[in-house]
């Protein structure tokens, strides 16, 4: 979550330098709600910090854990913040375009029906002068805002398509392994397992996620330069437009005229090779696309190496299930060696009583002998 906040957290950097750098005429960038909320989640962080040094007091269990709750929304929103303030640095950026485009031919419509009503010659060329020049910014000015919209179409287009192969490539994966341990531990292993692959992929997401918001302040840098631009020759455009209309309006020399449009021209004289730069800038961005600096393509190869070590910690659970099984059906064989033994002791008890019954009997027959034995005495 650290990299995630330090992302998102230039974002707001970058927002803030836009905020201050450009003048008017500015697209609303909506940021204030964003600062007012995000001032009051941190705020929360200090207050509790203050309270909970007042007069020597301890900080306790409970008062971190406020404090690590605090930091974890303060976490969450500033990510939230990021978001937006990667929306408002677009919409800044390609609402500036359309607005100095507009105004753009707008300005070379009317200088080229203006131009038909001037006879004087110097004035003309003047007038001629400054139509090429707001010509040439045009058409460069065309170029950057199809740019600019193809760079966010297309990055958008790859973060879905990256999305949709690491979704089914790792999901493909822990479905196979999740199986494995199902089978293999007739789902008695099945939560432990969810919960280690659960924790693997969401922590792989995020790293994902930091991979797109370094590309967002990437993005976020070249559309605030962009705006930047934008607004810097838009301005100078309205100064050349003021000064053709005061040309045309006013009784000022021809040289005058002259002067005042060159002069205004000049703030436009950078336009071309700027504009023409920042798009070949975008391009550039859109060529290294979702993987600059190797953070989608490390990220894939940190999350391979991993998996031997989750199918180690699933095998584990497997081992766990058959050695309890395995020890069950022990238990259950030493079970039936006692009843068998126990079996074995009741037959064998009952042997002396058998011997008892065959000295009774004996003993029977010798005193039926005996009486006989008399019998004949008697008889002799």
């Amino acid at each position: 979550m650290m990299h995630t906040t330090k992302t998102a957290l230039l974002l707001v950097a970058v927002a803030l330098s836009a905020s201050c750098a450009v003048s008017s005429p500015q697209p609303d960038f909506g940021l204030e709600e964003l600062w007012d909320n995000l001032n009051k989640t941190g705020q929360v962080i200090l207050d509790g910090l203050a309270n909970a040094t007042k007069n020597g007091t301890a900080i306790t269990g409970e008062f971190l854990d406020g404090v690590k709750n605090a930091t974890a929304q303060y976490s969450h929103e500033t990510v939230e913040f990021a978001h937006k303030i990667a929306q408002a640095l677009h919409r800044a950026a390609t609402e500036g375009i359309a607005d100095f485009s507009s105004d753009l031919r707008s300005v070379i419509e009317q200088l080229r029906g203006a131009i038909n009503q001037v006879r004087n010659v110097v004035k003309r060329k003047a007038l001629k002068d400054a139509l090429a020049a707001l010509q040439t910014v045009n058409a460069t000015v065309a170029d950057l805002e199809a740019a600019v919209e193809n760079l966010n179409d297309r990055l958008e287009e790859e973060k879905e398509k990256y999305a949709a192969e690491i979704q089914e490539k790792w999901s493909n994966w822990a479905d196979a392994q999740l199986d494995r341990v199902d089978q293999e531990t007739n789902g008695v292993g099945n939560q432990e397992a969810e919960e280690i692959l659960d924790e693997l992929v969401s922590r792989y997401s995020g790293y994902l996620q930091s991979c797109v918001e370094e590309l967002q302040v990437r993005q976020g840098i070249y559309e605030q330069n962009v705006h930047r631009a934008i607004v810097k020759y838009h301005n100078a455009t309205n100064n050349v437009s003021a000064q053709i209309e005061l040309c045309l309006q006013s009784p000022l020399g021809i040289l005058s005229c002259r002067s005042g449009i060159n002069q205004a021209l000049s703030g436009l004289k950078t336009a071309p090779a700027e504009l023409l730069s920042l798009k070949l800038q975008g391009l550039r961005l859109l060529a290294v696309g979702l993987d600059a600096g190797g953070c989608v393509g490390q990220t894939l190869e940190e999350h391979e190496l991993e998996k031997p070590s989750v199918e180690r910690k699933l095998d584990e659970i497997i081992q766990d299930y058959l050695n309890q099984q395995n020890a069950s059906d022990d238990d259950s064989s030493s079970e039936e060696d006692s009843t068998t033994e126990d079996v074995s002791d009741l037959q064998g008890s009952s042997s002396p009583d058998d011997d008892d019954s065959s000295s009774e009997e004996g003993s029977t027959t010798e005193d039926v002998s005996d009486l006989q034995g008399d019998d004949t005495t008697k008889s002799e």
